[in-house]
């Protein structure tokens, strides 16, 4: 009580002018706190809007390697593709192809794993998840990239599972060697007479090249997918999808062309 007392006659003590100025002290330290708090703020958000912006951009380089991978994936897949059709094609009209063409029957069970590029992509959902892009099409297209990636990586052991092989290596009709100086050491010889004679051979190769069709026609829509990404990342950036510093070409310049027109004349949306 003495204590309460003593500070009351001491507050009686100070003078109007006292008063004001106490209060003006006080008021220029909480003014000094909340300004130190809010240029904390800013140097936070300011910082995290930079480490988002780098985030960014190595995403829209990794969706660039994404599309070179996946071309050259499926130029190469077609490259094995389309001479499997031309021998079945050859064998349904009743001809025989020539030696040089008999690839087709060692390579028609060929089923390669789609693979891309995604360790940016993860960081970025780890990091916050795709509502810290700005735009919603380009978390669209992002989303729906890796969702057909995804999906297209889970084709390919229903395909392996499934195929048919037309011809076993222990089959009388063909011969395998290990060569080492071949480009392919496992060399194929074949009684071509007699393969193109058998009905159960034409009609398996049949089926094995239908279903590595169907393979490949299946996996387009990873590419298509990829092109429309990292043509949504580049125009929301300001940039061109323009992967190994090459322009796209055919097909992919023309789904690009698409996504950059559409977002161009739709308002972003967050």
């Amino acid at each position: 009580m003495i204590l309460f007392k003593r500070v009351g006659e001491s507050f009686r003590h100070i003078e109007d002018r006292e008063w004001l100025l106490l209060v003006l002290e006080t008021l220029g330290v909480l003014a000094g706190i909340l300004i130190a708090f809010e240029l904390q703020e800013w140097a936070s958000r300011r910082a995290d809007a930079a480490k988002h912006h780098q985030l960014m951009e190595r995403l829209f380089e990794e969706s660039e390697m994404d599309v070179v991978l996946l071309h050259n994936w499926r130029s190469d897949l077609a490259s094995i593709v389309d001479p499997e059709k031309a021998f079945s094609v050859a064998l349904a009209k009743g001809d025989c192809p020539p030696a040089a063409k008999w690839d087709a029957v060692s390579t028609v069970n060929m089923m390669p794993a789609v693979t891309a590029p995604t360790s940016v992509y993860q960081e970025l959902t780890g990091a916050g998840g795709l509502s810290s892009v700005d735009r919603r099409d380009v978390r669209l297209a992002l989303a729906e990239f890796h969702s057909t990636l995804d999906w297209a990586q889970k084709q390919v052991d229903f395909f392996r599972e499934a195929r048919v092989t037309p011809l076993e290596p222990s089959d009388s009709r063909v011969r395998v060697v290990f060569d080492p100086t071949q480009d392919e050491p496992e060399v194929w010889t074949f009684d071509r007479a007699a393969l193109c004679a058998d009905p159960a051979f034409k009609s398996r190769m049949a089926s094995a090249t239908r279903a590595h069709v169907v393979y490949a026609e299946y996996q387009t829509g990873v590419e298509v997918a990829a092109v429309t990404m990292c043509a949504a990342l580049g125009e929301s950036m300001g940039k061109s999808c323009t992967p190994m510093g090459r322009p796209l070409t055919g097909q992919d310049a023309e789904v690009a062309q698409k996504v950059v027109a559409k977002m161009r004349r739709t308002p972003a949306k967050t």
